[in-house]
C-alpha cells in the first residue's frame, strides 16, 4: 500500500464512484417499490423500507429547522424542553425542506439520494489516497457498492431450518449482514442518517491520510475542522474518532522509538478539537432532564462476535490475513496503519455494550467498519493471486471478477430480505383513515401544540406533520412504557375519572386522537373526563380537541365526518 505519483488523478475515480452512487440509488429503490406494491386495501404506504420509527424521530427535528429554527428541542414529549440540541445534518436537511416546500417524503427520497452519493465519493476519496494502483481503487469501489457478507449462506442454511434467521433477532441473527446496516449497500438503502455522514467520516480520515504522507499541518487541521463537522452531524463518530487517533499516536511512537511533540500535537488535533463536543454531548444525553431519556432508554442488545465477523464476508477474511501476516509483511505504510487501527478502534466499540451499560448504544459506533477492511483487503488481492499461483492476466481478471461476484451476492439478497420484511411491517404504512386524519390536523395545528395519541400514531404524526407528541418514539418519548400504559389505560375508560383527569392535566395536549370505536359513548366519556369536545371523526379515527389546552390557538370546531 506504498502511496504513488498518480494518486493525485483523482477525477475519473470520483466519476466512477459518482456513477455507482447514482446506480445504487436506483437499485436500492427496488426495495421501495416492492414495499409500496405491497401496500394492503386501506393502507397507504408511507415511503420506508426499514427503521421507520427512527427516521420518524429525525424528521421531528427535521420540521424544526424547517420552521426556521437552528437549536431543536424534543418535541416527542410533551415536557417542556428548550432548545439545547443541535444537528448539522438535521439543520440542512430541515432548511431545504423548508426553502424548497418538500414534502417529507420527498425530503427523505433527496436525502437518500445525497446519501448514496456522499458514501460513494468519501469512500473514493480514501481509496486513492490509500491504495496506489487504479484497478485497486476500483475493486475497492465495487466492493463498498455492492459489498456483503457470508449471510447468504446462513440463509440457505436457514431455509433448511438448520439455522434461526427469524427476522425478529435484529442485530442477533445469524445473517446479521442481510437484515441490519453493516455494509454500504444496506446503510443506502435503509438510512441516509447512517450513509451521508459514512461518506464524511471517511474524509475524516482521507485527511488525516494525507496529513501522515506530507507531514503538513495544514492537512491535520483540516482533518480535524472536518472532524468537528463530522461530531456535528453524527455524535458516535466522536468516540471513534477520540479513541482510535490517540491509539495511532502510541503506535507510531512504539514503532518509530521516539516522541516527536510537534507532530504528535498535529496528529492529536482531530480528537483535542473533538473533546468539547464529547462535552457537550455528554451534557444533553446524560445531564439534560428531557434529553437524557434518549440514551437511558436506547439500549441496544449485544451482537455475537462470531456472527458479527461473518457478516464482513470476504472483506473480513482477508483483513485477518493481512493481520496474520504482519511478521512476514511489516505494515511499512501509515496509511495501512491507521486504517487499521480504525477498524480494531470500531469492531472494539461495536462490542463495547458487553462491557458496560454505558455503552449501550455501541453498536451505532459500526456504522463505518466496513470501508477500512475493504481497503485493507484489497491491498491483499496480489498476494491472493500470487498464493494460488494466477500469473496471466487473463486468469487474474478472471478470478478478480469471480471474487467480486460472489463478494455481491449478499447486496442481491438484501434487497430482497428487507423488501419482504419491510412489506410485513405496519409502521411503514398508515391506514386510509388516519391518513384523513392527519391531513384534516394539518391544517389546525401549530407548532407548540401537543397530539396525544398512542406511540405507533404519534411517531407518524412527528414525521408528517410539525407538532409535538406526546408518545412518539421508543427512546425520545421520557418514560415512554409507563406513559403508554397510562394512554392506554386512559383510552380503555379504566382509569377513574379524577386520575383521568389529572392524566390529561399533566399531559395538556391541544388534541386527543384514538381508534374511533364507540362513538357517542367516547365522546362522552372524553367530554366528562377532560372537557375535551369531537372535533373530527370518520370510520377509523375520531379527535378530540381540548379548548382549555395552554397552546390551543381557536376555538372548538363542530364535529367533522366522513
Amino acid at each position: 500500500m506504498s502511496t504513488s505519483p498518480q494518486h493525485a488523478r483523482m477525477l475519473p475515480v470520483l466519476l466512477l464512484a459518482a456513477s455507482l452512487g447514482v446506480l445504487l440509488f436506483y437499485v436500492t429503490e427496488i426495495a421501495y417499490a416492492i414495499v409500496a406494491a405491497r401496500a394492503h386495501d386501506g393502507y397507504v404506504p408511507l415511503g420506508f423500507v426499514s427503521l421507520a420509527m427512527d427516521i420518524y424521530s429525525y424528521f421531528s427535528f427535521i420540521h424544526q429547522a424547517a420552521q426556521g429554527h437552528w437549536l431543536f428541542r424534543n418535541d416527542m414529549t410533551h415536557q417542556p424542553c428548550d432548545r439545547v440540541f443541535f444537528n448539522l445534518q438535521w439543520l440542512v436537511i430541515g432548511k431545504c425542506m423548508g426553502w424548497f416546500g418538500w414534502s417529507p417524503q420527498l425530503t427523505f427520497t433527496i436525502w437518500r439520494f445525497a446519501g448514496s452519493l456522499t458514501l460513494m465519493l468519501g469512500f473514493a476519496a480514501l481509496a486513492v489516497v490509500a491504495l496506489p494502483r487504479t484497478w485497486q481503487r476500483v475493486t475497492a469501489l465495487v466492493m463498498c457498492a455492492f459489498g456483503g457478507g457470508f449471510g447468504w449462506v446462513i440463509a440457505i442454511l436457514g431455509t433448511f431450518r438448520l439455522i434461526d434467521t427469524s427476522k425478529t433477532l435484529g442485530l442477533r441473527n445469524p445473517a446479521i449482514d442481510l437484515i441490519t446496516a453493516i455494509h454500504p449497500f444496506g446503510q443506502i438503502l435503509k438510512n441516509p442518517h447512517y450513509s451521508l455522514p459514512h461518506g464524511t467520516f471517511l474524509i475524516v480520515i482521507a485527511l488525516f491520510i494525507t496529513a501522515e504522507r506530507t507531514r503538513r499541518a495544514r492537512w491535520y487541521v483540516a482533518a480535524a475542522a472536518m472532524a468537528v463537522i463530522q461530531g456535528l452531524m453524527r455524535p458516535y463518530d466522536l468516540i471513534t474518532i477520540c479513541a482510535a487517533i490517540p491509539l495511532f499516536i502510541l503506535i507510531e511512537c512504539v514503532l518509530s522509538r521516539k516522541i516527536d511533540l510537534r507532530t504528535n500535537a498535529l496528529r492529536a488535533l482531530p480528537a483535542v478539537v473533538s473533546a468539547p463536543l464529547v462535552g457537550y454531548y455528554y451534557y444533553i444525553f446524560s445531564i439534560h432532564p428531557v434529553f437524557k431519556f434518549w440514551a437511558s432508554q436506547g439500549d441496544q442488545k449485544t451482537t455475537p462476535i462470531h456472527w458479527h465477523t461473518l457478516g464482513f464476508g470476504l472483506a473480513g477474511l482477508l483483513f485477518a490475513w493481512r493481520i496474520l501476516c504482519i511478521r512476514k509483511r511489516p505494515m511499512t505504510d501509515p496509511a495501512e496503519r491507521l486504517l487499521v487501527v480504525f477498524a480494531a478502534a470500531m469492531f472494539l466499540l461495536f462490542h463495547g455494550n458487553y462491557l458496560s451499560r454505558l455503552l449501550s448504544f455501541s453498536p451505532q459506533i459500526g456504522i463505518s467498519l466496513m470501508a477500512p477492511l475493504i481497503l485493507v483487503a484489497v491491498g491483499m488481492l496480489p498476494a491472493l493471486a500470487e498464493r494460488f499461483r494466477i500469473q496471466r492476466p487473463r486468469t487474474r481478471a478472471a478470478f478478480l471478477v469471480a471474487f467480486l461476484a460472489v463478494n455481491s451476492i449478499g447486496s442481491v439478497l438484501y434487497v430482497v430480505w428487507n423488501a419482504n420484511i419491510g412489506a410485513t411491517i405496519a409502521r411503514n404504512y398508515l391506514r386510509e383513515p388516519d391518513a384523513e386524519a392527519v391531513a384534516w390536523l394539518a391544517s389546525r395545528v401549530k407548532p407548540n401544540d401537543v397530539v396525544l395519541s398512542t406511540e405507533n400514531l404519534g411517531s407518524r404524526i412527528a414525521f408528517l406533520l410539525p407538532v409535538r407528541v406526546a408518545l412518539g418514539h421508543w427512546a425520545l418519548t421520557p418514560d415512554v412504557k409507563e406513559l403508554g400504559k397510562k394512554f392506554e389505560r386512559f383510552v380503555g375508560g379504566e382509569m377513574p375519572r379524577g386520575k383521568a383527569s389529572a392524566f390529561i392535566e399533566e399531559i395538556r395536549p391541544r388534541f386527543i386522537y384514538v381508534i374511533n370505536e364507540r362513538g357517542a359513548e367516547d365522546a362522552a366519556y372524553f367530554r366528562r373526563v377532560s372537557g375535551a369536545t369531537l372535533a373530527f371523526s370518520n370510520t377509523g379515527v375520531a379527535i378530540y380537541e381540548l379548548p382549555s389546552a395552554p397552546n390551543a390557538t381557536a376555538a372548538p370546531r363542530e364535529p367533522n365526518s366522513s
